[in-house]
C-alpha cells in the first residue's frame, strides 16, 4: 500500500513578521514590470542604469537607503523617480477602516527627506482577499494617514 502524505494548509492571512510583507512586495511586483523591489534587485547594477536619468543627490539617496525602501520606479523618459512604502493587509468584510497604516519614525523620515529630495513617494497597500485575489491601492505618502510604531530591530539609529 503506497504511503500517503498530508499537506497542513496554512493561512498567509495568519501570519505575522515580515514573512507576509515579503510576499506582498512580491504581488506588487507583478502588477509592474518597471517596478524594482530592492531586496530582490542588485544596487550596483541599478545605480548605474539610473545615473543620468535622476539628480546625483538622489542618486546618493537611493545608495545610502536601497534596504529601506521597499520599491522603486525611475521613469527614463521623464527622469522621475518613485519610492513605494509597501504595506501588505487583509482586507475583509468586518475591516474597520479608521485604522491606519502603520510605519516606523525612521521610515517616516526617510520618505519625508526624499519628498525633499523631488521624489514621488507612494505607499502602495496591498490588500489580500480570502479567494487569494488582491489588489493594490496607492496613497501619495504626504497626503497619508499612517501611525508611528514602535522602532524595529532592523531600523538604524540615526539613519538620518
Amino acid at each position: 500500500m503506497p504511503k500517503k502524505y498530508f499537506w497542513h494548509m496554512y493561512n498567509l492571512k495568519r501570519c505575522k513578521g515580515s514573512f507576509k510583507g515579503l510576499i506582498g512586495e512580491c504581488l506588487f511586483k507583478l502588477t509592474d514590470r518597471s517596478v524594482i523591489v530592492t531586496r530582490f534587485f542588485n544596487k550596483q547594477k541599478y545605480l548605474q542604469i539610473f545615473n543620468g536619468y535622476i539628480h546625483p543627490e538622489q542618486l546618493a539617496f537611493i545608495e545610502k537607503y536601497w534596504f529601506s525602501i521597499d520599491a522603486i520606479r525611475v521613469d527614463l523618459k521623464s527622469k522621475k523617480a518613485c519610492l513605494y512604502e509597501v504595506k501588505t493587509r487583509n482586507k475583509r468584510e468586518s475591516f474597520k477602516p479608521h485604522w491606519k497604516t502603520t510605519m516606523t519614525q525612521a521610515t517616516s523620515d526617510i520618505y519625508t527627506k526624499a519628498l525633499f529630495l523631488g521624489f514621488e513617494v507612494k505607499i502602495a497597500t496591498v490588500w489580500l482577499f480570502d479567494n487569494w485575489n488582491y489588489a493594490v491601492e496607492f496613497e501619495d505618502f504626504e497626503r497619508a494617514e499612517y501611525h508611528i510604531d514602535k522602532p524595529k530591530p532592523y531600523d538604524r539609529q540615526g539613519a538620518l
